[in-house]
Order: structure tokens, then sequence, then C-alpha cells
């Protein structure tokens, strides 16, 4: 899981001071849209030392995690209103101002190699869909 937490944690140092992205979006970047329960374990497991700032990740609704591991939700807010960013009172950051994305030219650098996909993949609990070499999820095809 090291390359996994890895690219993890190099996609959430890239987010610039005062915004914010979801679970979903690095597991989607990184090329395994099913795993933003992956990313966040990640995350709950960094070192404070690894100088990762978890507070910029939130969840697909932009709310803040109640198992922030530094102090839960109340502590998350703090880490982010000390970035400027507005929470509303039940713990909801608005994904439309402050939401990040990287800039196209990234996207190759930021995902796994094929290899690891296919292997993170077929550990994740099973699902009708499948993950596709471009990352795109394919539909399951329908009986006649």
């Amino acid at each position: 899981m090291s390359e996994f937490n890895d690219k993890v944690y190099e996609i959430v140092r890239r987010i610039p001071y005062g915004r914010v992205m979801t679970y979903g979006q690095i597991a989607a970047l990184m090329g395994i849209p099913r795993a933003a329960r992956a990313v966040g374990w990640a995350l709950h497991a960094v070192a404070p030392e690894a100088q990762v700032p978890c507070q910029r990740v939130v969840n697909r609704y932009g709310g803040l995690a109640a198992g922030y591991g530094w102090g839960g939700q109340l502590a998350h807010r703090l880490e982010l209103a000390a970035e400027a960013v507005e929470i509303s009172d039940d713990f909801i950051v608005d994904l439309s101002k402050y939401q990040w994305w990287p800039e196209e030219n990234v996207l190759p650098e930021l995902q796994l190699s094929p290899y690891k996909r296919d292997e993170l993949d077929r550990n994740l609990p099973v699902n009708e869909e499948r993950l596709s070499y471009s990352t795109r999820r394919s539909k399951p095809k329908m009986p006649r």
C-alpha cells in the first residue's frame, strides 16, 4: 500500500492553500475511482511530520471528516478556517467555491502505474464495474 499512500500524499501536498479536494476526486485522479475510502485511510494514517495538509481533503459533499486525525470536525474546521476557507455551521465547505482541480498536463504523473491500479482494483470490494486502463468505468452489459 505504500505506493498508493505515497501517491495520495503527493497529490494532497499539491492542493493550494485555501482550496480543497474530495477523497473520491483524489482516487479518480490516481486512476482508481472506487478507492475513495482507501484515500481516507491513507490520510488517517499519515504521520504529522510528513507535512501532508490533510485538512484540504473533504468528502464528496464538502463535509468535514468526523474522524479527522488531529481532533475531529472541530480541528478540521479550525485548520481550514486558518486558510480562509468558509465552513457552514453544519461543517460543509462550498465545493463550487473552494474545490481545486489540477491542470490537465499534470494528470498523467498523478496516476498510479497500470499494474498497481489493477492490483488495487482486484482488492476493492466486488462490484459490477471494473476499471479500464483509461480510468473510465465501463457499464456492465445488460442481459437481453
